[in-house]
């Protein structure tokens, strides 16, 4: 064993050592590192992209929301205007129902009021008629056609007045 004195072998590990440090810096390191940016740089679009893509989807999330909204606010729009209608429309029927029974019930009084009348008028005749006859048997003689006019149109005028 030599005491401590220059040992060539020792220089020659220590510059073999430097060797392989720039050649692995050279050919390893930099073509490692590089490959480690260009992995970060994937990383970082690929997560700029994924935030993208999520900020994307919430705006469209949004943007659905709203329109299923619009959708529900125009559906409760159009229940609304049918129900209007429905309600108009039944409206309208109860009302023509309502002015048809009016109808037929002033044609029903018309018609009662028309065969009143009738009866009343068939009903002076009878009187008239009858008048005449108790009037002749009363007075037992004839009478010439104004004495009974003028008698007929005085009971007539008398019975007119009478309350029905």
């Amino acid at each position: 064993m030599e005491s401590l004195g220059f040992n060539g072998t020792i220089l020659a590990q220590m510059f073999n050592f430097l060797v392989l440090l720039i050649l692995l810096r050279a050919v390893a390191y930099k073509p490692f590192m590089n490959m480690l940016e260009k992995r970060k740089q994937l990383i970082e679009s690929s997560i700029a992209a994924a935030e993208e893509d999520k900020r994307q989807a919430e705006a469209l999330r949004a943007s659905l929301q709203a329109d299923l909204q619009r959708a529900r606010q125009e559906a409760a729009e159009i229940i609304a205007r049918a129900t209007k209608n429905a309600e108009d429309q039944a409206q309208q029927i109860i009302e023509a129902a309502k002015a048809e029974a009016t109808r037929v019930r002033e044609g029903a009084l018309a018609d009662i009021q028309r065969e009143k009348e009738k009866a009343v008028a068939e009903l002076r005749d009878q009187v008239a008629t009858l008048s005449i006859l108790v009037a002749s048997k009363i007075i037992d003689q004839k009478l010439n056609d104004d004495i009974q006019k003028d008698l007929v149109n005085k009971f007539v005028k008398e019975a007119g007045d009478l309350p029905c």
